[in-house]
């Protein structure tokens, strides 16, 4: 498997302040305190205000997003080392071609397992649920449902792992997209890239190790 192009990929972390927003908030400031009358900075500060707080509230909001795209870490057999691992939040795998063994994390739980206890793998990636509406007060009632929708679809999806463990027979790893937002149409195709991805990984690299012996 060629994964040196993988690999290499890194996702650029994210930082609130590079928002192009946040510095029209700043430049509109400075140039009132630096280039209006004196006795308008204060009107012209208080007007300001409020476009102010929406465009760094859209800011932060699209930087959380960035944020979380920036956070999924691969490393995909680095300098054939025969590792392969992937981590996002409180759930990661590992696969250790040299030991043989696959390891699972989800919260506070951890577990190895040899590769003749895998059972099986396979992924899910929910989506849809989400309503539209046309008046006030169904789309604040629509933001809410959508919102509430968004996370469970995110907290059923994920690459399951089936091993032979009868106090935990299955572990969900979580994904998410690098790129775009997870309800969205070009995140819900990253997702699944990379779930199909992780799929194939485990095929020639389980498969495989099983096949010999």
């Amino acid at each position: 498997m060629d994964t040196a192009a993988l690999s290499g990929q890194k996702v650029r972390k994210p930082s609130f302040f590079r928002s192009i927003r946040f510095w029209i908030v700043v430049v509109v400031i400075f140039w009132i305190l630096t280039d209006s009358n004196p006795k308008d900075t204060a009107g012209l500060l208080f007007m300001w205000t409020l476009p102010a707080f929406f465009l760094l509230l859209t800011a932060y909001v699209s930087y959380t997003h960035k944020r979380a795209n920036a956070s999924t870490i691969d490393l995909l057999n680095v300098n054939d080392n025969g590792l392969w691992s992937h981590e996002f939040q409180d759930s990661k795998m590992t696969i250790d071609t040299n030991r043989e063994l696959l390891t699972l994390e989800a919260g506070k739980r951890k577990k190895a397992y040899k590769f003749s206890d895998v059972k099986g793998w396979r992924y899910h990636l929910a989506a849809g649920g989400e309503i539209v509406a046309f008046d006030i007060p169904g789309m604040l009632g629509a933001k809410g449902h959508n919102n509430t929708t968004r996370l469970k679809n995110f907290e059923n999806s994920g690459f399951f792992i089936q091993v032979r463990d009868i106090e935990f027979p299955e572990w969900q790893i979580k994904f998410h997209p690098r790129k775009g937002r997870f309800h969205h149409e070009r995140g819900i195709r990253d997702t699944e890239m990379q779930l199909k991805r992780w799929c194939e990984i485990f095929d020639q690299t389980l498969n495989k190790t099983t096949a010999t012996q």
